[in-house]
């Protein structure tokens, strides 16, 4: 199953409970306003009601999705406007982009409901003061009972579900009363959202590469870093290569890891074996003997002969030229240009940093562990052959420096909670990350001593 259909069943199945113990209360308080109204000499209209049993069958449910079956963690307060829009866009998977966008459909039904539920809602601004006070109470709660974060990008896609949902129904009651100036208004803003929607998709496809799934999507605060430069820069901006090997498909993933399963005698109709399928990768298992999860984008993979991961029981030796005999027998090239590393604890590695020529990048690293009986017993494989699409312009290794001090990098939210008050820059590197759309693009990596290495993308433009 696709995790995105889990996750929707997921949340349906916890707030079916809640959404109807919501709509008895909604019942119940229906039936006491209209004995009340009968006194008045006035009632209901049957939308009316509907709408009233609707609302609180809404708000039952939407109690349980965002407060009521959180997991207890460590609360935290996200005050970055966009974040979320910004790493959506980054990373490009549909997982990512489910944060804002479900955020923004959440509130959907309360825009609707309320305007038909009570008049004075029909007013935008009454409509728009509910939408960010119910999200501001959601955000407090979880912050409170330390059921999530709160985030002014919840309470901004929140805000806007309510104002869109308002917009459709008002759009929908004004036609209805043939009133067409006040129906085209309400067309307004989902019309724009809907473009920009469409709008950020269409840049996506027609920019020539992918997007860096770890490019700094806010900057960090580093006002009150002392920055030490430790090694010199070149000024001189210029041309680096843009590599490309062909991402999986859905289809080719599939062809390659079930040739991969039988060569290990694995029977891939078997009842017990499973294919599961994510955003950017596959899963696929006997879960006994045999376990493969594969990339898409970067082709790379894990493969274990069990389910249950290493032990340090099973721990072998072997020489490179035993590995090596070993991995194609699994149908894995090692190039001869990477280097071998003994990593102890019946570990090893194949590394190649970035070796450019004829045309091709070998860049990466094999990690793979041996049994007692020289058996490989689990291989991670991101080592890869590129070939060169083109010649690309790049930031000067300064400039990146200066985007490095501004807070644009990588982790900047790590960096912004460890708050380093001084910082060491040892090096700066130019090396190669997998995009969004498979190629191998040019990042400056910055080594320090008090952080991790981080990166700034190196691309102009």
């Amino acid at each position: 199953m696709h995790s995105f259909i889990s996750l929707i069943y997921y949340m349906f199945k916890e707030a079916v409970a809640p959404a109807l113990a919501g709509a008895a209360i909604g019942g119940v308080l229906l039936a006491l306003l209209r004995q009340k109204r009968r006194r008045e000499g006035a009632g209901f209209s049957p939308l009316q009601g509907a709408a009233i049993v609707l609302l609180f069958c809404y708000l039952g449910g939407l109690s349980a999705v965002t407060v009521l079956h959180r997991t207890v963690g460590t609360p935290w307060v996200q005050a970055h406007l966009f974040r979320a829009f910004w790493e959506a866009w980054n990373t490009f998977t549909l997982q990512i982009w489910l944060n804002p966008l479900l955020n923004i459909a959440m509130f959907l039904p309360l825009g609707v409901l309320l305007p038909l539920a009570a008049r004075p809602f029909r007013r935008w601004y009454w409509t728009l003061a509910a939408g960010a006070g119910g999200s501001f109470v959601i955000e407090a709660l979880q912050y409170i009972l330390q059921r999530g974060a709160a985030d002014v990008d919840d309470l901004f896609c929140n805000t806007l579900g309510a104002m869109l949902g308002y917009c459709l129904c008002m759009f929908v009651v004004c036609l209805a009363e043939k009133r067409w100036k006040p129906a085209g208004g309400c067309a307004v803003l989902p019309v724009l959202s809907a473009a920009f929607l469409a709008g950020v998709f269409l840049v996506y496809q027609f920019q020539p590469y992918g997007n860096l799934a770890g490019a700094p999507a806010f900057a960090a605060d580093t006002s009150s870093t002392k920055w030490v430069l430790e090694c010199e820069l070149s000024d001189e901006p210029g041309p680096a290569g843009v590599y490309w090997a062909e991402p999986f498909t859905k289809e080719s993933c599939d062809e390659f890891a079930l040739a991969f399963a039988r060569r290990q005698g694995v029977d891939v109709e078997d009842e017990y074996f499973d294919i599961d399928y994510y955003d950017n990768t596959a899963y696929y298992s006997n879960h006994r003997t045999f376990s493969l999860i594969v990339d898409y984008n970067d082709r790379s993979y894990s493969y274990s002969t069990s389910s249950e991961g290493f032990s340090y029981d099973d721990a072998g030796t072997a020489t490179e030229e035993e590995l090596r005999t070993a991995l194609k027998a699994l149908d894995i090239e090692v190039p001869e240009t990477a280097q071998f590393f003994d990593l102890g604890r019946s570990a090893y590695a194949f590394r190649a940093d970035r070796i450019e020529g004829d045309g091709t990048l070998t860049d990466g690293e094999l990690e793979c562990w041996v049994k007692k009986d020289g058996t490989i017993y689990q291989v991670d494989n991101a080592l890869s052959t590129s070939t060169l699409h083109g010649d690309a312009a790049v930031i000067s290794e300064a400039e990146a420096y200066n985007r490095l001090r501004a807070g644009r990098f990588s982790a900047a939210e790590a960096f912004e909670y460890f708050d380093p008050a001084e910082v060491h820059v040892t090096s700066c590197k130019l090396q190669y990350l997998i995009d969004t759309k498979g190629f191998r693009q040019p990042v400056y990596v910055f080594d320090m001593k008090e952080f991790d290495p981080v990166f700034v993308p190196a691309l102009a433009g």
